[in-house]
């Protein structure tokens, strides 16, 4: 059975560019038949979003005013803190069939968390991702990402899971609960450069000093040449990132 954070999820599934526009194209078909102007707007509508939001300049465009903020940095130049937290999104979930973890984009974040570990940034690395564990889904992402940094030279000793969030409201919560009994309140919170401004909010609101730490840039430059104006599956991708940032930072931080 579904729960409410499902629901949230499939809420926001349905105003990503992609399924949005083709709801609003499928209604404009539906419309032709009687209202035929009205139907052709919606269809054009429809197409048009999804056609926009397929522009690399248009994509590039909205992840780079949310990574603008937190530039790169070199690990050596970290600011002391007390523990690095690293939140999930950074790797795939282990199937049943598996025998390792399954890397994509922002498996950035592992890497990151690492290097500030080895530089001396902190002692501790809290990894918080969470999530059910359903088939074929044989373990959290917290035992994937950590089995990695240990494989990256991060000692067992200096890792704290956090396996029971779900969302980024849910990894402050409980990376806070986490860290209370190690007095821990300085971190530097590691996660996509794009998904900072909504992280940072809600670690800090939960109590937490915070110090952001950017990886998985997918907007590093601003695009330029012909090719920044054809479409492609990339760009909407990263476009629908973008405006989930976007409505996730207004539900979760200006509304509350």
């Amino acid at each position: 059975m579904s729960d409410w954070l499902d629901l949230q999820r499939l809420a926001t599934a349905l105003v990503m560019p992609l399924p949005l526009g083709l709801l609003i194209a499928l209604f404009g078909l539906v419309l032709v038949w009687r209202l035929r102007w009205l139907g052709v707007l919606g269809v054009g509508l429809g197409l048009g979003l999804i056609g926009v939001c397929a522009l690399p300049v248009v994509a590039d465009g909205l992840l780079g005013r949310l990574e603008s903020a937190y530039p790169p940095q070199a690990a050596e130049a970290c600011a002391p803190a007390d523990a690095i937290v690293v939140l999930g999104g950074a790797v795939r979930p282990r199937l049943i069939a598996d025998v390792r973890a399954r890397l994509h984009w922002g498996s950035d974040r592992v890497w990151e968390a690492a290097r500030l570990y080895h530089a001396g940034c902190a002692p501790l690395v809290v990894v918080s991702a969470g999530g059910k564990i359903v088939p074929p889904i044989a373990e959290v992402e917290a035992e994937a990402i950590a089995g990695l940094l240990i494989e990256l030279g991060v000692p067992r000793s200096a890792l704290r899971l956090e396996r029971a969030s779900r969302n980024t409201l849910g990894n402050a919560h409980f990376s806070r609960a986490l860290l209370s009994p190690t007095g821990a309140r300085r971190v530097l919170l590691v996660t996509s450069a794009w998904h900072l401004r909504r992280a940072v909010a809600l670690f800090e609101r939960v109590g937490l000093e915070v110090v952001p730490v950017g990886a998985d840039y997918r907007a590093f430059s601003r695009c330029r040449g012909l090719r920044c104006w054809v479409p492609s599956a990339e760009a909407l991708e990263a476009s629908g990132l973008a405006v989930k940032e976007y409505l996730g930072y207004l539900v979760q931080v200006r509304w509350r």
